[in-house]
């Protein structure tokens, strides 16, 4: 459960992300409400890649790194900080995680499971094939 000052936060954050834009302002509050905080060391693997995941992340505080497995050889292909977000394409379409994601510093993330998620949208249909559309999007423009 997220405190007042997380539930905030994540309010604003979700408005700015482009999921999420054409999400009624109701959605994103409930939404909300279904997050969680995680805390993660420094040198955490978040995710695996080639892992089945089922969770959407948003980072609260600290850094994460993105590798992948290219070749044989892990290579850091991206970090994300403070607002970046990973998890989308795992969960809305039930494909292995693309990157293995590992905190960076320690860090502070906030996380729904698509149990919670789809139950948001359930009765908003336009609203999840908007964000549907979007992840589809997303993966036709990965390495």
């Amino acid at each position: 459960m997220l405190d007042f000052e997380d539930i905030l936060w994540t309010k604003e954050v979700l408005k700015e992300i482009d999921l999420f834009l054409e999400c009624s302002s109701e959605s994103i509050a409930t939404l909300v409400e279904n997050f969680e905080k995680i805390n993660y060391k420094a040198g955490a693997v978040i995710l695996f890649q080639g892992e089945i995941s089922n969770r959407f992340y948003v980072i609260r505080r600290g850094a994460i790194g993105i590798w992948k497995n290219v070749n044989g050889e892990k290579k850091k292909v991206a970090e994300l900080c403070e607002k970046f977000y990973f998890g989308e394409i795992s969960l809305m379409t039930s494909s292995c995680a693309t990157a293995t994601v590992r905190a960076q510093t320690d860090a502070e993330v906030l996380s729904i499971d698509f149990e919670n998620f789809e139950f948001t949208f359930r009765n908003n249909p336009d609203q999840i094939k908007a964000i549907q559309k979007k992840i589809e999007e997303r993966k036709k423009n990965l390495p």
